[in-house]
């Protein structure tokens, strides 16, 4: 009986050892889609990308955010440079966004006449919402779900390879006149189903 007993356990780890394997396809993950929105603080001039690197990791005594920056971009620049900018949710209706946004550069390609031409005219948060630690905010989208202005928590910029995961606190959150902050949101599901992403998270080619 004790043999039998050995015998059937050595079999099950036989066969659930088997039943692994080692891959390098990470599992399809459906995530929100943000544009990180940051100011070049030489020029004043605004500039915003495609981010779905980005989690809350808590809330008490303040909220505090992890977000990947992709190096050699210009939103890492400025984010590096200024140490803030401003989280945006994306509704679905920005999924037209995605391929300007996320699949040029901002240093041959004018994003903010891009998403104009898109109907997604940028502009400045409104004064009403402007406090000490937000008199200086980049442009932003229209219509985003909400907005959550980041400050660099001081010494938290850790090199991650291809990208920096910079820790941030949430300095003010703020949503769009006509949202309640609970309206659906863009992600990567979504825009995998449009064909506007590949299954690896990369713009899709036309």
């Amino acid at each position: 009986m004790i043999l039998l007993s050995l015998f059937l356990s050595c079999s099950f780890f036989l066969v659930v050892a088997s039943s692994f394997e080692i891959t390098d396809t990470p599992p399809l993950l459906d995530v929100p889609t943000y544009s990180l929105a940051t100011k070049n603080p030489t020029t004043g001039q605004s500039g915003m990308n495609i981010l779905t690197y980005a989690t809350p990791v808590s809330i008490r005594p303040d909220r505090i955010w992890s977000i990947g920056l992709f190096k050699g971009t210009v939103t890492h620049e400025n984010f590096c440079q200024t140490g803030c900018g401003v989280l945006q949710l994306l509704a679905p209706k920005h999924a037209a966004l995605v391929k300007l946004l996320g699949g040029t550069s901002g240093r041959n390609t004018d994003k903010k006449v891009g998403c104009q031409k898109l109907s997604f005219p940028w502009g400045s948060a409104p004064q009403s919402l402007l406090t000490s630690s937000t008199t200086d905010l980049p442009e932003l989208l229209p219509d985003c779900v909400i907005y959550l202005h980041l400050s660099l928590v001081k010494g938290c910029l850790i090199d991650c390879g291809s990208h920096d995961m910079a820790m941030c606190k949430v300095e003010t959150m703020f949503g769009s006149s006509a949202g309640s902050g609970e309206e659906p949101y863009l992600n990567t599901s979504l825009l995998r189903e449009m064909g506007i992403i590949t299954k690896l998270g990369r713009v899709a080619e036309d």
